[in-house]
């Protein structure tokens, strides 16, 4: 039997007054696909950041890649040296520059007489690399002008490249998490190559159907700690669940809420606006109303629009019974309407200010008088929302940076409905977030649907989806074409009408959406 390409043996990274990881060991073989999974806190990322040499272990801890010892102590630069290269969530690509200088600025520019830099030799380079691949990504194209599909290539290439022609170990951080379905079997591909290539692939993903598709063996870690590594096809998924969480899962989704009434909370009518057309849909209180469609159908946009963060060209909006214009978010606020964006790392709170500051910012007059700020009314309130949402670790005075993606989403919703907005906008809520993290946010779907509030889930995950709407409307090239409710309303229903509606130029009997 081989020997593992790396060995993690004993691995445990103390913070203060908090153990990350404890005694972690993990293989990994030369040429497999090796799945990382657990819940949000359970060590994953501070697993990868030891790697990348980003944290620095414990003592006692040993890291063997290719047959070699690495050194106690060693810097992200050093990483690659050793062989071990890494895609992380954000992928450090720089739009605004070429496909060849994000290479050039890994590796250094290859320079002539006078220092010239050998624009032609490096374009053929990275040519050649990315044809290895099978793509014929232009070393000349903007990183931004790439699909997201293509990005997240160039970042693997990039990656292994930056791990030298002797590269061993490439992990991948939730990789397709920003992508688009169909792209994502591009990256696949890709991965495979790269295992057909002697590479070990760490990939971690809260997507447990690409554990399935893409994994030999997966490691599941719990609170810090190696829960055990199974071969893929021996666990289902409910088992596997079961391991994350540590305990029973009798479903994923919380049961439905009855209904309050069925008064129409918003009513929208031929809407148009920042790449939307002539949209109509109504939402009813009490009622989860969900949005898919492909990247550029205009999901992101109408939600948008509908919270003033971008302006309409035409159409009508009544909300609670009354015509309504938003110039800007905060006319919406102030009407009940609040809005959890795609992006939460860029538009969702703010990174350096504590949990605290990020959960009360959307209101801060109920502790204000004469201009000034009632601390100790503030904090009583952020204790209590840190309770009531399940925010961990329970400290306000964290910095919000500093929290896993799932307890960042539940932080960013309890901003929101600490408000009691009539009408919730949550965009891609589940994107980066663990199964128990899920099931919470599912949980906070239907309490708020449950007092009576409308909720708008835009959402490319089409199996929550399935389970948590009431009806779900498919949008392509800023219009809505389709609407799927009761027994109609499947994953399967629902995906194929997504894709189906990509072809619109076609007769493919898919019509347009009556209002209400």
């Amino acid at each position: 039997m081989a020997d593992p390409i790396l060995a993690i043996r004993n691995l445990s990274k103390t913070f203060p007054g908090n153990v990350a990881l404890r005694n972690v060991s993990i293989e990994i073989m030369p040429g497999e696909v090796h799945a990382l999974v657990g819940q949000n806190g359970s060590g994953k990322s501070t697993l990868v950041k030891c790697l990348s040499g980003y944290h620095q272990p414990d003592n006692h801890a040993e890291i063997i890649v290719g047959g070699v010892r690495l050194p106690a102590h060693y810097s992200s630069s050093q990483a690659h040296g050793f062989g071990l290269a890494f895609v992380h969530q954000d992928l450090g690509l720089i739009p605004s520059l070429s496909v060849l200088e994000n290479f050039c600025l890994a590796r250094g520019f290859a320079t002539g007489a006078g220092y010239h830099i050998r624009w032609q030799e490096e374009a053929r380079r990275v040519q050649k690399l990315m044809a290895e691949f099978e793509h014929d990504i232009s070393p000349r194209a903007l990183v931004g002008s790439l699909s997201s599909g293509d990005q997240t290539i160039v970042a693997i290439v990039r990656a292994l490249q930056e791990a030298s022609d002797n590269g061993h170990v490439l992990v991948l951080d939730e990789p397709t998490a920003a992508l688009p379905e169909r792209e994502v079997g591009e990256v696949f591909a890709a991965i495979r190559r790269t295992a057909a290539r002697g590479v070990g692939v760490i990939y971690v993903s809260h997507r447990l159907r690409e554990i399935y598709e893409l994994a030999e063996r997966v490691t599941v870690l719990r609170d810090g700690q190696r829960v055990g590594t199974f071969q893929v096809a021996d666990l289902d998924e409910r088992n596997l669940v079961e391991l994350m969480v540590g305990q029973t899962i009798e479903q994923y989704y919380p049961p439905a809420q009855p209904k309050i009434n069925e008064d129409v909370l918003l009513r929208v009518e031929n809407l148009s606006g920042s790449g939307l057309k002539g949209v109509s849909f109504s939402i009813q209180k009490g009622e989860i109303v969900g949005v898919s469609g492909l990247l550029g159908s205009g999901c992101s946009e109408l939600g948008r629009l509908l919270f003033g963060a971008s302006q309409r060209t035409g159409g009508t909006i009544s909300f609670k019974g009354k015509d309504v214009s938003f110039g800007c978010p905060g006319d919406a606020i102030r009407r009940g309407i609040g809005l959890v964006t795609e992006d939460r790392r860029h538009d969702g709170f703010f990174p350096l200010m504590s949990v605290g500051e990020n959960v009360t910012i959307t209101d801060l007059r109920r502790f204000s008088k004469w201009g000034r700020l009632k601390k100790d009314a503030e904090r009583r309130e952020i204790l209590g929302l840190i309770d009531e949402f399940r925010v961990n670790p329970p400290d306000p005075e964290r910095a919000f940076c500093t929290l896993s993606g799932g307890n960042q989403q539940k932080a960013i919703i309890a901003k929101w409905m600490r408000l009691k907005p009539d009408l919730m906008i949550l965009d891609e809520p589940m994107r980066g977030i663990d199964v128990g993290s899920k099931t919470e946010v599912c949980g906070l779907m239907q309490k708020s649907v449950a007092s009576g509030a409308g909720v708008l889930l835009i959402s490319s995950e089409f199996e929550d989806m399935a389970y948590l709407c009431d009806r779900v409307l498919v949008m392509s090239d800023g219009r809505l074409v389709a609407e799927l409710a009761g027994q109609q309303l499947t994953k399967d229903s629902i995906t194929h009408l997504v894709y189906l509606s990509a072809a619109r130029g076609e007769d493919h009997g898919i019509s347009e959406v009556e209002p209400g």
